[in-house]
């Protein structure tokens, strides 16, 4: 009951928070369109108090939905509301920081219990954004973990983690949580779109403290992850920032700049915090490229829903097929392998045993 309760009180947070700033936004566009020249002295939108009462009504229906969800199954543990935290906890999940709200996903990994002494090999899986580790339960994930088991003699564990977050801090987490495991003699990171960038991140910022199990990982593997970017979030921000054109749709920008810390860095694959940092968040050009590490084998997959052989194939509907190979950024790298899937979406991805099949290949090859 204790759990459950902690998720309403972080929902019924956040209903509050989005609709303060609902409100916040109604209440500046009628004094612009009841002032439009913004001469001081004059007020003609609605009383101060008649906002608060606003404010007040969504923060009484935050609570009657999270209490309507509690009555419902008070016993319930959780598919459904850990999918729709997991997926709060990408659009919104520094807010939910910033609250100190439970509702926000400590990164953990799972099963939880201690890595066995006598494996060689640990699977870590990293799942995408708005996502959850239940994402890999699927026949052929698990047959890619049984192989693993058998023939690295392997465990295999997955990551939770707020995806809402910056990736350079889930990254830094990510380092942080290997740092102090006790890790066998060798570790494989797998990450799905995100999930990838995240990998990536940790093995930097890793590499940068000079962290001993840096030295252990022999292979990341990115199945999907945008590393030059997704166009949709460049394309939202642009929308965002033509809003600013006039002083009446100026105020929606709030709306807009509510989306996750997470969702920007996606504009253009940001891994690291020097990326962001001093640059304004409606940022529309790059800043500089991370390069590759110098010795862990990598495999990047795009998938394409276009025919095979297509001159011009379209992305997976997510990321462009350019970005998940990072074609531009890295078009010399070794220790790089690049792999494209025709006829694949992006959440189909890693729900197909031909995913898993390049992956257990690009192992076996690359010992």
């Amino acid at each position: 009951m204790r759990k459950v309760g902690h998720q309403v009180g972080g929902l019924a947070q956040l209903v509050t928070r989005f609709g303060n700033e609902i409100t916040q936004v109604v209440q500046d566009m009628h004094g612009t369109i009841a002032n439009p020249f913004g001469i001081r002295g004059h007020d003609y939108t609605p009383a101060p108090m008649v906002y608060n009462l606003i404010r007040y009504g969504f923060r009484q229906a935050g609570n009657a939905a999270g209490l309507a969800d509690l009555l419902a199954d008070p016993n319930r543990e959780l598919r459904d509301s850990l999918d729709l935290q997991s997926i709060l906890n990408g659009i919104f999940g520094q807010l939910l920081v910033e609250q100190h709200s439970s509702y926000a996903l400590p990164m953990t990994l799972l099963p939880k219990q201690q890595l066995a002494g006598d494996t060689d090999t640990l699977v870590v899986f990293i799942h995408g954004l708005c996502m959850n580790d239940a994402c890999w339960n699927t026949p052929a994930a698990d047959g890619f973990s049984q192989w693993a088991r058998s023939h690295l003699n392997a465990e295999v564990r997955y990551l939770r983690y707020n995806t809402g977050l910056h990736i350079s801090d889930n990254g830094r987490k990510l380092a942080g949580l290997l740092a102090h495991t006790a890790l066998p003699k060798r570790v494989i990171l797998i990450g799905h779109s995100m999930g990838g960038l995240v990998a990536r991140s940790a093995l930097h910022q890793g590499r940068e403290r000079q962290d001993s199990w840096v030295d252990k990982l022999s292979h990341l593997a990115c199945l999907g992850s945008p590393h030059q970017g997704a166009l949709l979030e460049r394309i939202g921000n642009n929308a965002n920032r033509l809003l600013a054109s006039t002083p009446w749709s100026k105020p929606l920008m709030r709306l807009g700049n509510l989306r996750s810390d997470g969702i920007r860095d996606l504009r253009f694959g940001y891994v690291l915090e020097e990326q962001w940092k001093h640059r304004p968040i409606d940022e529309v050009q790059p800043s500089s490229k991370v390069p590759l590490d110098p010795t862990v084998k990598q495999l990047f997959i795009a998938a394409s829903v276009s025919e095979p052989e297509h001159p011009q194939p379209r992305g997976d509907w997510l990321v462009s097929v350019d970005s998940a190979l990072a074609s531009r950024l890295y078009p010399e790298a070794p220790l790089l392998t690049r792999e494209l899937f025709w006829q694949m979406g992006h959440m189909t991805m890693i729900e197909e045993s031909r995913t898993y099949a390049r992956v257990q290949q690009w192992l076996e090859q690359t010992q």
